[in-house]
């Protein structure tokens, strides 16, 4: 009576010949051949099924007859070609050599360290942290200058005092009874090379390698170091062009910041030629072209690598760029501006044909300076010192001299000195106007490079 009972089977009519077939049961074939079609048309789910069974198996039958489902094997042969399939869906390995951060930073990684700098006044002793990155196999390393540098400050010349023959100006500004905040213009500041630095690789962070700096550049910020380990082999990081860069391209920063250890952020190269005026030790400014990029760099990540898409180092990470009060706003200095001034530190150990200098270095002028040196004005550069063999020195500038104009055009700080050399080079000329107790003179010297000036005036500010 129930003639739907799921029991399909062929029924002989009155003249003992087969029904037609079954329609139910063509109906689910029809079904589970629609499916499969249908699983075909979605590329992921199709290229992986037949990718995996392709070296076993015949092609998937979609017919409507004989309808069969490719198996996943799970057995080792067939992991790694499961792999390789997923990759390729992710878009992990591209073709053309871009790289996802974790490989990036898996590549890179074994290239970056850690510095410890130690510096030693008096009896005491003090240290900073930064990073380095891995330049060749035998130990040299590549970090920013501040790292292995420090301001330290030294008493000015004294050039006749008139208070009852005392010398001592650091004492009468800064003693009892001195005059407090004015003393901050009366003695200069100068760099200190770390007496001790070390190195931490960040594949044996149990392991302090010691280091000799073997260049530092303060204008450029850039400094190189060579562990002193012989027996080492190091993992040399990969350089790109950081000339190749445009806006919106991928960037990740390794390092160690905020004494945290090895430590990674992603972000993009959010601008590209942007020129700051970084104040020197000496006085004045150095003006530098860097990478923008929102990538967090820390205290601690300076010297450390800024990484491009495919695991190039392209910028050398400086936490002196950021301001405090600025977020998600990072500078790196361009790897194809860097090179050629850490080929000059790596060989000789200074920077050369970098900035023109005049040779001085000097202080801005207030009313305290000015009495007390009886100066005839009250604003302008007074020179502190001369540095043997610069152009200042040929033209007869002399230490308490004051400069008052540069190409006719008054200035009051080393920062307006600095920039009244924009667009010169080394070997132009420079009027300069003095200001002496006879009236003032104007004098023309000859812009220098730092070759032609003795290693120790290399902190010259100007």
């Amino acid at each position: 009576m129930y003639e739907n009972n799921y029991n399909y089977i062929n029924v002989p009519d009155d003249d003992n010949k087969p029904k037609s077939e079954n329609k139910v049961g063509k109906s689910i074939a029809m079904l589970l051949a629609v499916a499969i079609v249908g699983g075909a048309s979605g590329f992921g789910g199709a290229y992986l099924q037949n990718s995996l069974a392709a070296e076993e198996q015949p092609a998937a039958s979609v017919s409507s007859e004989n309808a069969s489902v490719p198996q996943i094997s799970d057995n080792s042969s067939k992991n790694e070609n499961t792999g390789n399939v997923v990759n390729t869906l992710l878009n992990t390995n591209s073709p053309d050599g871009t790289l996802s951060t974790k490989q990036i930073v898996e590549k890179v990684s074994p290239s970056v360290v850690a510095v410890h700098s130690e510096f030693e006044s008096g009896n005491q002793t003090s240290s900073g942290t930064g990073t380095g990155i891995v330049l060749s196999a035998d130990g040299y390393i590549i970090t920013n200058a501040h790292v292995v540098q420090t301001e330290v400050y030294e008493r000015t010349q004294n050039f006749g005092s008139p208070f009852g023959g005392s010398d001592d100006i650091f004492e009468y500004f800064f003693g009892n009874g001195g005059l407090g905040g004015f003393g901050n213009d009366n003695y200069r500041s100068t760099l200190k090379k770390a007496d001790k630095v070390t190195i931490v690789l960040s594949t044996d962070d149990e392991t302090e390698y010691e280091a000799e700096i073997i260049g530092a550049d303060e204008n450029s910020d850039l400094a190189v170091l060579k562990i002193t380990e012989e027996n080492l082999t190091l993992t040399p990081a990969e350089f790109g062009d950081s000339n190749l860069l445009t806006m919106g391209d991928k960037a990740v920063a390794i390092g160690y910041p905020l004494g945290l250890g090895l430590s990674t952020s992603e972000g993009i190269v959010s601008g590209l030629n942007r020129t700051l005026n970084i104040e020197l030790s000496a006085g004045g400014a150095a003006s530098m072209t860097l990478i923008q990029t929102d990538a967090a760099i820390n205290p601690g990540n300076s010297g450390g690598p800024l990484i491009n898409s495919r695991g190039q180092v392209v910028g050398i990470t400086s936490s002196k760029l950021v301001d405090s009060s600025v977020e998600g706003l990072g500078f790196a200095i361009p790897i194809s501006d860097a090179m050629p001034l850490i080929s000059d530190l790596m060989n000789k150990g200074y920077v050369t044909n970098t900035t023109p200098q005049i040779g001085i270095t000097g202080s801005d002028i207030n009313n305290a300076i000015m009495r007390y040196y009886n100066l005839p004005v009250d604003k302008g550069v007074m020179v502190v010192s001369v540095s043997e063999g610069s152009g200042a020195e040929a033209a007869g500038i002399c230490e308490g001299d004051v400069i008052v104009a540069a190409e006719g055009k008054e200035i009051s700080s080393m920062t307006e000195l600095t920039a009244a050399k924009k667009g010169k080079k080394i070997g132009d000329t420079m009027v300069l106007t003095l200001a002496r107790a006879d009236g003032n003179i104007d004098v023309t010297i000859t812009l220098t490079g730092e070759e032609d000036i003795k290693p120790e005036a290399e902190v010259s500010s100007n």
